[in-house]
């Protein structure tokens, strides 16, 4: 109400109001009603006086809106209300008028106010229009400004350069003096001091590296959230700047994918910086960080692309001058690759070998075996074993070559194969010629030891024996010789028995005739028997399955390997017991020798044992080998030997 008095609308509304009323009411006052009289314009019925009451009316609604209009309107009425009660002689047309003056008016007001609305609209309107512009105005600045430091990294990889672009847009989008940006070293985690404008070469120098939980920058990479600080020192201002106006400064996280890069800082000499600059800060600080984390990982797959590129040439290099062939396959056995070592082994051009089927280099049994291969290795994803196989050339020629496949891997995933052939055939020739060439040599010496075994037998002990029966005969006859001479005589006969049975042992040891006459387990039972007679160890025989003969060649392959395996225990072993099993099986005879003696430690491979001197050992290993078997010497010091001979039937 107060507000509404003070109003100057109001006085002068009250004064037009009194001027009418004057007027109006003229003809009834006696100083104005000669001047009213005299007017040029006869007002006899004062309907002029009750239209131009309509003027207040309107300044009041203009002033007031309706309310101050209508209550202006109602006033009047009640003013204008006394003429045509009490004075005019029209009554009835004057009260008519009144009461249209009354409606009028408040339609007036009416119109006026909505019209006040409508201009009070369009008004706010255009303000809401004017900051919206604005704001989009600004938005366009910050959108470009995030574009440009986003855009950076594809025109530079250089980190410190990046820094120095983004603080530059960062500051002319803040309006602010002083900037910096920290980044963090990936090494030691320190933050260092790559940008900066506005600061103190004092300050920048002493600042250039900061630790985690130092300084603002420090404190807000360890906690992850802005820092706003506001102070009225001029010596901090001074410090970091060299101004003294510096009133408030924001740090924020430079934030990416991988953490927090660094610190983005600005100071202002703003006493009080609003919530809306602060996140457009934070979203600068954030776009920086996701830019910076971006040209980081750019660079490291740069070196990274770098270093696969040089791997992948010297692979190639590898691949193509490799001395063995060597095959890259998908997971379904298609060639993708080949080396110039595969092209001369298959006879095949790599155009001709790519996109074709790996198995279709191979037929029979060595087909079956590589969709094995490939069918486990996809299943395992482990190196694969060597194996020998019978490849098919381009001109249909064979060769045998050693195939090893491996899985290519990508994480945990199988993506191919990779196939090394070396060719092996003129090694398998030399082998075969080798074996056949060893194969004869034991047969030579076999026979070699029947013959001397026979004429051992059959010359060299039916002396022996004669000289003995005849030293006999003369001992007994010859009574009457001297008793020196009888004893000398003695002595004879008794080195001729000592010989005669040295000479059978020889013999049976050479070629023992009970192998041809009664098979293999009764000369391996007498060998069994030998040993515990020659040395006093305790034996045992185990013999398990249906007992038959095998062919000649095998028994004795089989006998020979058990009489050096007895004659190393007999030698070597310093045992007290042995034992023998032997088991027929439905397609291999199995022969196990076991003792409880010192034992030794076995080489790990086969050269070893030449060196070692364990030739015998290299002797059992030959001929299990030529009877298509295996021979298996399990030992250790203290904990005795097992010989173990599979032998295929």
């Amino acid at each position: 109400m107060k507000q509404v008095l003070k109003n100057p609308h109001l006085w002068i509304i009250l004064a037009i109001m009194a001027c009418g009323a004057v007027v109006y009411y003229a003809d009834q006052i006696p100083v104005v009603q000669s001047i009213v009289t005299q007017a040029p314009l006869k007002l006899v019925r004062y309907s002029t006086h009750r239209i131009l009451s309509i003027i207040p009316v309107a300044y009041a609604a203009f002033a007031f809106r309706f309310l101050g209009g209508a209550i202006t309107a109602v006033f009047i009425s009640l003013a204008l209300l006394p003429r045509p009660l009490f004075i005019s002689p029209d009554r009835p047309e004057a009260l008519a008028e009144t009461a249209a003056f009354l409606f009028i008016g408040l339609l007036v007001s009416w119109l006026i106010d909505r019209q006040r609305q409508t201009v009070y609209r369009l008004e706010n309107t255009q303000q809401e229009l004017t900051n919206s512009l604005q704001t989009i105005g600004h938005q366009q600045q910050q959108l470009a400004s995030l574009y440009a430091i986003s855009t950076i990294v594809y025109r530079t990889l250089d980190i410190n350069e990046i820094a120095i672009h983004a603080l530059n847009k960062v500051l002319e989008v803040t309006a602010a003096e002083v900037g910096w940006i920290y980044l963090r070293d990936e090494e030691t985690g320190d933050l260092v001091l790559s940008a900066c404008q506005g600061l103190s070469p004092e300050f920048a120098s002493d600042a250039k590296r900061v630790k985690l939980g130092q300084n603002l920058d420090g404190q807000v990479v360890q906690s992850g959230a802005p820092l706003v600080m506001t102070t009225g020192s001029r010596e901090l201002g001074l410090r970091l700047s060299g101004r003294d106006n510096i009133r408030t400064i924001l740090v924020v996280p430079l934030r990416a994918r991988a953490g927090t890069e660094g610190t983005l800082g600005i100071a202002t000499g703003d006493q009080q910086y609003s919530g809306e600059k602060l996140e457009l800060l934070i979203a600068l600080g954030n776009e920086t960080g996701i830019t910076i984390g971006r040209a980081r990982l750019d660079q490291k797959e740069k070196i990274i692309t770098q270093q696969l590129r040089l791997s992948e040439e010297r692979y190639r290099g590898l691949f193509e001058n490799a001395s063995e062939a060597i095959l890259v396959c998908s997971t379904a056995g298609r060639i993708i690759s080949v080396n110039r070592a595969c092209e001369e082994l298959t006879g095949y051009a790599q155009d001709e070998l790519t996109n074709s089927a790996i198995c279709e280099l191979f037929s029979g049994m060595s087909l079956k075996t590589v969709r094995q291969l490939f069918s486990e290795k996809l299943e395992r994803a482990t190196a694969g074993e060597t194996e020998e196989l019978r490849l098919i050339r381009k001109d249909g020629t064979e060769a045998f070559i050693q195939l090893k496949i491996s899985p290519l891997l990508r994480g945990d995933q199988v993506i191919g194969m990779q196939a090394i052939a070396r060719d092996v055939t003129e090694e398998r020739q030399l082998r075969q010629n080798m074996e056949y060439y060893i194969t004869q040599i034991t047969r030579a010496q076999e026979d070699e030891r029947l013959r001397i075994s026979r004429e051992l037998h059959d010359d060299t002990a039916q002396v022996l024996a004669s000289l003995s029966r005849g030293l006999d005969s003369l001992i007994s006859e010859g009574k009457r010789l001297p008793k020196p001479t009888i004893e000398r005589l003695e002595k004879l006969h008794k080195r001729a028995d000592s010989a005669l049975e040295g000479v059978r042992r020889f013999s049976q040891d050479l070629r023992p005739s009970i192998l041809n006459d009664l098979g293999l387990v009764p000369a391996l039972e007498w060998l069994i028997a030998d040993i515990e007679k020659r040395s006093g160890m305790a034996t045992k025989v185990n013999i398990t399955g249906n007992q038959h003969r095998l062919p000649p060649e095998k028994e004795l392959a089989v006998f020979r390997i058990a009489q050096e395996a007895l004659s190393n225990v007999r030698r070597h072993s310093q045992a007290s017991a042995v034992e023998m099993s032997i088991d027929f099986g439905d397609d291999a005879l199995t022969l196990i020798i076991s003792d409880n003696g010192q034992g030794f430690n076995m080489p790990q491979r086969a050269s070893d044992l030449v060196l070692s001197g364990k030739l015998g050992i290299m002797g059992m290993r030959e001929r299990a080998r030529l009877t298509g078997g295996t021979l298996i010497v399990q030992s250790a010091v203290g904990a005795g030997t097992t010989v173990t001979l599979r032998a295929p039937e």
